[in-house]
């Protein structure tokens, strides 16, 4: 074709900072609400767009009040250089921070939503880029689109409240609020789909709270250690965690043999079925405190014998002894009196 045809049909390319953002975020949105349901591509691009939608948007605000404070080192700062894209930035957590600190130091800046740079969605947000971008990752669409849906929430709420406000242009800021908009009921799609996904398990999660886990992939409770299962699965993402040990080891995400063998501890036994798979986990009961619950049977303990290691009903605790001994420890050594 000759080249004085091709200049009829191409566009200009223009992406500066806060248009990139919602146009990476736009893109999620696309992707992960398809009508007919995300593909395997669908949803590893919307990971790797949102986490740098999230990035470039903090960056854009943060450009908006300081433009220096975009660059990894603010004090080599040019004009030129930064109008060129011809410098390294920061990234998006250092973003946070400086968000907050202008915040809190310079009463020209409002920051009306809550940022922190570890905040669990973010940062499970960021752990499945870097899988998918420096190897590989395998995981189901439900539980992609419910990690994904929180930052969501949060990037919506940022918008609104931090960036569309502050936006000088009459133009830009009517164009933003639109793109804004579109974005807004693609999330509320993905929304509708997980309280769908919620209120079909809800049933069979009914009665199970203080065994239910978080899942490691959707972050749902909604992995119920129902004892002797064979094959314990996350009934919102239908992710597989195996049976009794190997549960135990997969919800925490490590390799029991490679453990050992660099010198690790193995998970406590269970004073009720002997099975070394006793994890300390939060429940969809107690959410905020730990409990000890044995991935193998599903009991659920008072805590861990400081003298046998294993798990169960305590005769002493380190409130009321310095250490914490189980009923058998202690009717052993009472006896030998």
């Amino acid at each position: 074709m000759p080249a004085a045809s091709l200049h009829g049909v191409v566009k200009d390319f223009h992406f500066p900072a806060l248009h990139n953002g919602l146009d990476f975020l736009l893109s999620a949105v696309e992707l992960l609400a398809r009508p007919e349901g995300p593909g395997s591509r669908d949803l590893k691009y919307a990971v790797l767009h949102l986490r740098t939608a999230a990035e470039v948007l903090f960056k854009a605000r943060l450009d908006m009040h300081s433009p220096e404070l975009v660059w990894w080192e603010p004090s080599k700062f040019e004009p030129a250089k930064h109008k060129a894209g011809d410098f390294k930035s920061c990234g998006a957590e250092t973003a946070i921070e400086r968000l907050n600190e202008l915040a809190k130091d310079d009463g020209a800046m409002v920051l009306r939503t809550t940022l922190d740079p570890e905040d669990s969605d973010l940062v499970a947000l960021r752990e499945l880029r870097n899988r998918l971008t420096h190897f590989g990752w395998s995981d189901t669409a439900d539980a992609v689109r419910t990690r994904t849906l929180p930052v969501l929430v949060l990037l919506l709420k940022f918008l609104r409240l931090d960036v569309l406000p502050y936006i000088e242009d009459p133009g830009e800021a009517w164009n933003v609020e639109q793109e804004t908009d579109s974005i807004n009921q693609h999330a509320l799609d993905i929304e509708d789909y997980v309280a769908h996904r919620k209120n079909e398990i809800s049933n069979e999660l009914s009665g199970c709270e203080y065994v239910t886990v978080a899942c490691r992939s959707c972050g749902q409770y909604a992995v119920v250690l129902d004892g002797g299962a064979v094959d314990l699965k996350c009934l919102f993402c239908g992710k597989n965690y195996g049976s009794g040990t190997e549960a135990a080891w997969e919800y925490t995400g490590e390799d029991r043999h490679m453990t050992l063998k660099d010198g690790g501890e193995d998970f406590d036994s269970c004073s009720a079925c002997g099975e070394s798979a006793v994890a300390r986990v939060k429940t969809a009961g107690a959410p905020n405190s730990v409990s000890y619950l044995c991935f193998s049977c599903g009991s659920d303990h008072a805590g861990v014998c400081d003298y046998c290691q294993q798990a169960g009903d305590l005769a002493f605790t380190v409130e009321n002894m310095g250490e914490d001994m189980c009923e058998d420890c202690y009717a052993y050594r009472l006896a030998k009196f």
